[in-house]
């Protein structure tokens, strides 16, 4: 701020001296670079001159051979012969400094602009500040470029001496209307498959969408895409073709397609016992199946496909480094006859996009052992739940390789012919003796309410025991007055909240145990919290008045959450509404709804061999096809389960989730049959337990299988 004296007119002023004026050498020197003939040096030996990064809490120099499989595509940016590249691999073996140091490589060789496209905006601000900044800041060739105005150094823009290098995400707005010599695009399996102003308008892949950005600069444009896999596989009877070896099965959207459309390059090892070539890839490694999953890990050995030779982890570097060496190396497919050739010869397959992919089994930062024990376990997953979640992960994320479900394009013979094959002897209304608990659940209709009665062993087989509807509403409800025949209106939960005590005797009922002198009350009764408007504020309200009788720790509601990426059991309050109503009093048991059917499927037809966890249907259903066809109602889509084309009904579905999810809850994957918890012990000292007096015939009880073990089968 300028203070001025208080001088009369005319009178000279002391004021402060104004800033120098710019300097036309200092102009002079930041234009220089401009007119520097561009380097000849390869990105990856400019990165190891230049660029410093982060090892074990030191910054020192980038080393190429920690990574020797990220030299050649680091080094193909600067080709002639193509536009663009594709890196397929895991998390974790380098793509991401990678793809950093091709982004800097213009900044200290060959002023030019660049485009770098995160998947999102805050995983973009988060990769700017955690992980581009620290580089910048830390390598002092680079940093020393960086201009020093605030806007110079942003969030979106890094404005370097002779060049910018632009940081967007995945919009038309960021790849349009622009010029660059270089698009890089990170994580490309979580970009939006197609983009465009409107949804019914797409312009096109944001691959495709960059290649139009390089345009102005001819031969010598480039853009590079990295990602681990998140697609899955679309034709499960695809099979692998001798005259394209690499070539992965077709997935619709991400960086795999584009492999394909590319010369699909493959790292390989080469054999110290015979000197033939092979891939070091997961599928490849030899362990000991009948281990732990743990043990089973620190036996694995990598195994040479031409002469069975057996490579210890401890080799793993060398190996890698020996490859880039010319003892093996990156082999691209040929254009015919299915040979393979390394990149530069005449006969490679002709594609103007270079692509690469990269096992996880051969990445620097990667364990053997870990991996082993890792798809074990997915695998017990699998077995357990039929859930596949941990072992999709496992492929995307750890291998690096495009999934396909184990099941998916097979008839896996659920039927309604099926259940009725398979339905067990149960007396209606009554548990089992193997039964340990009980759950109620209940659907919400727009004029009656379904409930059902399932009841679980301490091994996670179910059985369902009864199936009712609700139809008539209390005699103090309103309308519910009788007419002369004695009939009174239907229920209608939307509208009526008193309708809703009907459901009020459920908790207290108690399921009587096959030959025992005792029943069990259930653990829990859980409604569904959606349906028709007003649904949601009734159910609210009719807990809360559960909880006033003091029965709120008995009761739940529940919602469900479709997607294969949800958690499967959440229970927690609603958060506060968008449009500014105030948030619920209750908490809501949120459900995964599509991760719970893969289990509730693969419990079904575990019927047929008695195994655990298996879920059971009762032979007094098996005559009525219409309930048994409710619970084969959807099918499973790439998105998740759907109601199949006619169906109608699939109240049994619903109320077979809600009764796994409350069992969940609760903690059934928790129990240890050797000590189970209070409400899982068979017997009258069960906390659930009624007595009932004298034991009744006791009625037989489902073939049971012994329980298996994961890693053993």
């Amino acid at each position: 701020m300028v203070e001025m004296a208080d001088r009369a007119l005319g009178q000279v002023h002391d004021l402060p001296p104004l800033p120098p004026f710019a300097q036309a050498r200092d102009l002079l020197a930041d234009a220089m670079p401009l007119l520097d003939a561009p380097s000849r040096m390869a990105p990856i030996e400019a990165a190891a001159r230049y660029v410093r990064v982060e090892t074990r809490g030191v910054w020192q120099n980038f080393d190429p051979d920690v990574t020797p499989y990220m030299i050649e595509p680091v080094n193909t940016v600067q080709s002639r012969l193509y536009k663009g590249g594709a890196f397929v691999g895991p998390s974790q073996s380098g793509k991401t400094m990678a793809l950093i140091t091709t982004a800097l490589h213009p900044v200290v060789c060959d002023p030019a602009p660049v485009l770098v496209i995160h998947m999102d905006r805050p995983s973009r601000d988060r990769w700017v500040e955690e992980s581009l900044n620290s580089v910048i800041r830390n390598s002092p060739e680079v940093r020393d470029r960086l201009g020093r105005a605030r806007e110079d150094d942003t969030f979106s823009r890094k404005r370097f001496r002779g060049m910018r290098l632009n940081l967007g995400y995945p919009t038309p707005q960021w790849l349009s209307s622009a010029k660059y010599r270089l698009v890089a695009m990170t994580d490309y399996d979580h970009f939006p498959p197609e983009l465009g102003v409107r949804k019914e308008a797409p312009e096109g892949s944001p691959f495709d969408m960059g290649m139009q950005r390089i345009k102005t600069f001819l031969s010598r444009g480039f853009v590079f895409a990295e990602s681990t896999p998140a697609w899955p596989v679309i034709r499960p009877d695809w099979q692998p073709d001798r005259a394209a070896p690499h070539e992965f099965p077709p997935v619709r959207f991400g960086i795999v397609p584009l492999y394909n459309r590319g010369t699909r390059g493959r790292w390989y090892w080469q054999c110290r016992d015979c000197d033939e070539l092979f891939q070091p890839a997961f599928a490849h490694l030899h362990y000991d199946e009948t281990l732990s999953p743990r043990a089973a890990g620190e036996t694995a050995e990598m195994e040479c496909q031409a002469c069975g030779a057996l490579i210890g982890p401890h080799h793993k570097t060398e190996f890698n480094r020996q490859a880039q060496r010319g003892r093996g190396g990156w082999l691209h497919e040929a254009e015919q006859g299915g040979a393979l050739v390394p990149m530069g010869d005449s006969a490679i397959r002709g594609s103007e996009i270079a692509s690469w992919a990269l096992d996880g089994a051969a990445a620097t930062f990667a364990n053997w052992s870990d991996l082993v024990s890792r798809r074990i376990e997915a695998e017990r997953q699998l077995e357990e739940l039929g859930e596949d979640i941990q072992l999709s992960r496992f492929y995307y994320t750890d291998v690096g390789v495009p999934y396909l479900r184990p099941d998916l394009g097979r008839d896996d013979g659920l039927s309604v012919q099926h259940l009725r094959d398979h339905a067990q002897p149960v007396v209606k209304g009554e548990a089992p003796d193997w039964v340990r608990f009980v759950v109620i659940s209940v659907d919400v209709q727009n004029t009656w309410f379904p409930v059902q009665v399932t009841g679980f062993g301490a091994d996670g087989s179910s059985v369902v025991i009864d199936r009712f509807d609700l139809t008539r509403p209390p005699p103090e409800a309103p309308g519910a007055v009788p007419d002369e025949e004695g009939n009174t209106r239907r229920i209608q939960p939307p509208r009526y909240e008193e309708d809703w005590a009907v459901l009020e005797p459920l908790a207290e009922r108690v399921i009587p145990v096959a030959g025992r002198d005792y029943g069990l009350r259930p653990i829990g009764v859980v409604v569904d919290f959606q349906g028709a408007p007003g649904v949601s504020d009734n159910a609210e309200k009719f807990l809360l008045g559960r909880r006033r009788a003091g029965e709120g720790g008995r009761w739940r509601l529940s919602r469900g959450q479709g997607g294969w990426k949800v958690p499967r059991i959440r229970y927690a309050a609603p958060e506060r509404a968008s449009n500014g109503k105030a948030a619920r009093r209750i908490k809501l048991l949120t459900m995964g709804v599509d991760r719970i059917k893969d289990t509730l499927a693969s419990a079904l037809l575990k019927a047929e061999a008695g195994a655990a966890g298996a879920m059971y249907l009762p032979d007094w259903m098996a005559g009525n096809e219409a309930q048994l066809d409710e619970y084969v109602a959807e099918e499973r889509k790439a998105d998740g389960w759907e109601k199949k084309p006619g169906k109608q009904r699939n109240e049994g579905v619903d109320l077979s989730v809600q009764a796994r999810a409350l069992a969940e809850h609760k903690g059934l994957l928790r129990i240890d049959p050797q000590a189970p918890p209070p409400w899982a012990v068979g017997g009258i000292e069960n906390v659930n337990a009624v007595p009932l007096g004298p034991a009744r015939k006791k009625t037989e009880a489902p073939a049971r299988a012994p329980r298996r073990i994961g890693y053993l089968s």
